[in-house]
């Protein structure tokens, strides 16, 4: 620590004069101790301005530095830090709590507060944590999401598929239904793979050999034999009136009265 000579009238009749001291004290103090960070203070029982020496990360200053002893410093608490140099009289608390769909990325230790990121699956956005958005049928992943960027997506290009929703997978190729020996049933789309098949199949109309089409050859179907007309039976009903009488002539002819 150095003391600095008062001269001339108090600083307290010139306020503008406390920021020059200041740095006066600072440009003091860097060219006295090459490298080391210092700070001015004053001290209370003589009340002469000091340049003291500030404490390191992980340190709070425990006594300020006297005319004749330097700086003492303190180790910081449990769940409290200082990241730089200083000259607090406290250590800092860590105060950052991981919120929903946060995970902690650096723990709260003596020279940093507790840092967090978004969890897999999900990124910073605007001060929240957003799930990364699948890409939908017929797309694929180009570039898979981070915890600070969302998920990339492309349509698939001619020849490859993609049949759901995913924030992982990419466009696949569709099936070589040739290099497995099979036959194309339905070509391949962008949202769905080719697909194949091991039947021959038959032409359109002719029947397989041995089916019902070829026993059958040369009878009648049932649905096209010939049925004798049906005569209605007719009700007693029908038949009233007054009894009938023969008027001759033909047998087969009958009368009424």
């Amino acid at each position: 620590m150095w003391a600095l000579e008062r001269r001339g009238p108090s600083p307290v009749t010139r306020p503008w004069a406390l920021p020059a001291l200041l740095l006066a004290l600072a440009a003091h103090g860097a060219a006295a101790a090459g490298s080391a960070l210092t700070y001015p203070w004053r001290d209370a029982e003589t009340r002469e301005w000091l340049v003291c020496g500030q404490c390191p990360p992980g340190t709070f200053v425990q006594r300020p530095c006297r005319r004749d002893a330097p700086t003492t410093c303190g180790a910081c608490p449990p769940r409290h830090y200082t990241q730089f140099w200083n000259y607090l009289e406290r250590c800092r608390y860590c105060n950052v709590i991981c919120g929903e769909h946060e995970e902690e990325a650096q723990p709260c230790d003596a020279t940093h507060n507790r840092a967090c990121r978004c969890r897999p699956g999900f990124f910073a956005h605007a001060g929240f944590c957003l799930e990364h958005a699948p890409c939908p049928p017929g797309a694929g992943v180009t570039v898979p999401g981070t915890p600070s960027q969302n998920t990339q997506c492309q349509p698939c290009p001619p020849g490859t598929f993609s049949a759901s929703s995913s924030s992982s997978e990419q466009c696949q190729p569709h099936s070589n239904c040739t290099a497995l020996g099979l036959a194309l049933n339905v070509p391949g789309s962008a949202s769905h793979d080719a697909l194949c098949t091991s039947c021959a199949g038959f032409p359109v109309g002719t029947p397989e050999p041995g089916g019902p089409g070829e026993q059958g050859k040369g009878r009648a179907s049932p649905r096209t034999r010939s049925a004798s007309p049906v005569v209605p039976r007719l009700g007693p009903s029908l038949w009233e009136g007054p009894p009938e009488t023969y008027l001759g002539g033909d047998p087969g002819v009958v009368g009424w009265h």
